[in-house]
């Protein structure tokens, strides 16, 4: 494919920049040609993204400025701006139309922004699920026709491993700031006083030290994640370990349980959302007890929800597919 495209994005610890660059390596391992730039990068993480993104095999200039977006775009003659940060589209739209090039928005959360006001001028919009599609929906007018696509996020699928459980050990993977910090101490409370599993977390800081194996901030989680059969957290991150056939509890702002393919409405997105202005849920700590200790006591029903979760991440977010889609949108333009 000939088309030349730039993709934007801007660093966050929510997982949509490693889902952007899981999308990244797929549609390049098709053949697209494809220069990435990511923002704001934290300046002690920007040697191992610099790294993680080399072996990758893709082009990118990390935590680049305005001008130097504006410069790549007028140098390299790129065909279509694809941009996957909500802070980013007003940059987008200025810089469609300054460079008379189409752009993508790539939307992954449900949260409303201000900036959504400037989807209009997109020549597409992408949605990661939908709770992403229905925080956009109200910006258009139900009579205007807007090209807006579910795409879902997508992940490399490998064979499925899944050794016989003998007990529960969980990896939660977050950055573990301000609103996450009660939640992750009830699950730390739920296992210490399991005695039979342990915890694992991978995070930007070590808020809670004693009684689990900390692991600092990093691109990559596998080879973290293979020592552990339940992964805790949101977002990408869940999405990665159901991948590689790990039960997921959902533990963002709070609690809200077990995934399970078989009980999921549309889309998920792998969110736990607290209410604005809400107190932490006293509740946590006894939900997540009890989750734990089913899971435990029914290892039979935890292993095939296992093979449960591998078969859903294989059926809709294999990467090679998700790659295809987005090729095709791109086909379009």
């Amino acid at each position: 494919m000939a088309v030349r495209v730039l993709w934007l994005n801007k660093f966050d610890f929510s997982g949509n920049t490693e889902a952007v660059m899981a999308w990244a390596r797929g549609v390049v391992h098709k053949g697209l040609k494809l220069h990435l730039v990511l923002t704001e990068i934290p300046s002690s993480l920007l040697g191992l993204y610099k790294e993680f993104i080399n072996k990758s095999g893709l082009q990118s200039s990390l935590n680049i400025n305005w001008q130097q977006v504006q410069n790549l775009l007028y140098y390299r003659r790129f065909d279509l701006l694809h941009v996957f940060h909500p802070d980013l589209f007003r940059m987008a739209a200025d810089l469609s139309n300054s460079f008379r090039i189409p752009w993508v928005a790539s939307l992954f959360d449900g949260e409303h922004h201000d900036d959504f006001t400037f989807l209009h001028t997109a020549a597409f919009i992408t949605c990661c699920n939908s709770s992403s599609f229905l925080a956009i929906k109200d910006f258009f007018y139900p009579y205007v026709k807007q090209n807006i696509l579910i795409i879902p996020q997508g992940v490399t699928i490998k064979p499925p491993s899944f050794p016989p459980l003998t007990k529960i050990n969980i990896l939660y993977i977050g950055p573990l700031e301000k609103k996450q910090v009660a939640p992750f101490q009830a699950l730390k409370r739920a296992v210490k006083d399991l005695k039979s599993s342990y915890l694992g977390v991978v995070s930007r800081q070590n808020v809670s030290p004693g009684n689990v194996t900390f692991y600092y901030w990093r691109p990559d989680f596998n080879e973290i994640a293979s020592r552990y059969n339940v992964i805790a957290g949101f977002g990408y991150y869940l999405l990665q370990g159901i991948a590689a056939g790990k039960i997921a509890l959902i533990l963002e702002e709070k609690y809200t349980g077990i995934f399970s393919p078989l009980q999921r409405e549309q889309v998920p997105d792998f969110r736990a959302k607290a209410q604005a202005g809400k107190d932490p849920d006293p509740s946590a700590y006894k939900l997540i007890l009890q989750d734990i200790e089913a899971l435990g006591k029914q290892l039979p029903a935890a292993q095939k929800l296992q093979q449960e979760n591998w078969s859903y991440a294989r059926e809709n977010h294999d990467l090679e597919i998700i790659a295809e889609k987005i090729i095709r949108l791109y086909s379009r333009l």
